[in-house]
């Protein structure tokens, strides 16, 4: 039988100690111990052999505690070592990753854009200083919150369509940024109007209106039941909420959102409301709209609108 080289047997036995380290750094030790340990370990992530210092990642990104300086050492490798750790550690404090965020590569950007959760302060990080993958990533990420990485992502990345349909098709984006959203998409559907088919400013903008319109619906039904409170509770405290708003939303097929509202309006739960509406029964849907604290006039027009969308969505 042969033997491989010395420097690959001495390469293995480091692989294989790696792994170890990185086993016993998992579970608590004597302070005294787990010290002679963390040494070896900050030897092993200098060595020069990429498998072994991955290794070492590799069992490290399942850690409760590293020193700082460790975990930083690992989080700047190259890629097959730093990006499984970066997407999976949990030792980084959020202003710690939001700072490696800003500073590394954008491999790195795209595994802390992936992790299972992104706190808000990591993801605007990521949507002031990352290019079009590890934004895109992040935008794509539900377990990213985004809610203020939404207003750097428009500032820089509003003329990407593709970025900008991710964006839109989630479900938790805050009441101004849908409205930029659709002020945007509005705008770019003037323009190619204009450019394109040698319409006059006038057809345009109306055609544009209904184009905006159109967006605003599709985010109302596709939104979720916390995005769709947060935007009715926002309508409210400017006054907007009015009845002739909630008419022309419901009448085109905007259900959700007459649902949402009556729950916001009544109190009462929207597993209640959504089986009220769901009967069909105008007589109940009435005296749900007037529990809601519409009269007369308001909720006749309303019925009629609510009546207008259940057949518009029946339609489609």
């Amino acid at each position: 039988m042969r033997l491989p080289p010395s420097s690959s047997r001495a390469q293995l036995e480091k692989v294989v100690l790696a792994r170890k380290v990185g086993l016993f750094l998992l579970e608590k030790h004597d302070p005294g111990e787990r010290q002679v340990v963390e040494d070896v370990a900050r030897t092993l992530a200098h060595d020069l052999s990429v498998e072994v210092r991955q290794t070492l990642a590799f069992e490290l990104r399942r850690a409760g505690y590293l020193p700082l300086d460790l975990a930083e050492k690992i989080a700047r490798d190259v890629e097959d070592v730093s990006s499984p750790f970066l997407q999976h550690v949990s030792v980084f404090k959020e202003d710690d990753l939001a700072r490696l965020a800003r500073e590394l590569d954008e491999h790195a950007q795209i595994a802390i854009a992936r992790r299972s959760h992104v706190p808000d302060i990591v993801a605007v990080a990521i949507a002031e200083t990352g290019g079009e993958r590890p934004v895109t990533y992040l935008i794509r990420n539900p377990g990213a919150e985004i809610e203020r990485a939404c207003g750097p992502i428009l500032n820089r990345f509003s003329g990407n369509r593709a970025m900008m349909d991710h964006l839109s098709r989630r479900g938790d984006l805050p009441l101004e940024i849908v409205q930029r959203l659709v002020d945007h998409v509005s705008q770019a559907c003037r323009d190619g109007l204009i450019a394109h088919y040698d319409l006059s400013a006038e057809k345009a903008d109306a055609l544009a209106a209904a184009s905006r319109a159109d967006t605003v619906l599709k985010w109302l039904e596709g939104a979720s039941r916390g995005a769709l409170n947060e935007h009715i509770r926002q309508l409210e405290q400017r006054g907007a909420l009015t009845d002739r708003y909630l008419v022309d939303i419901t009448k085109r097929g905007g259900l959700r959102f007459f649902e949402s509202v009556m729950a916001y309006k009544t109190g009462i739960d929207i597993i209640t409301i959504e089986r009220i509406i769901s009967a069909h029964s105008a007589t109940h849907v009435l005296k749900l709209i007037r529990r809601a604290g519409y009269r007369d006039e308001q909720a006749t027009r309303l019925l009629g609108a609510w009546e207008m969308g259940v057949n518009q969505s029946v339609g489609g």
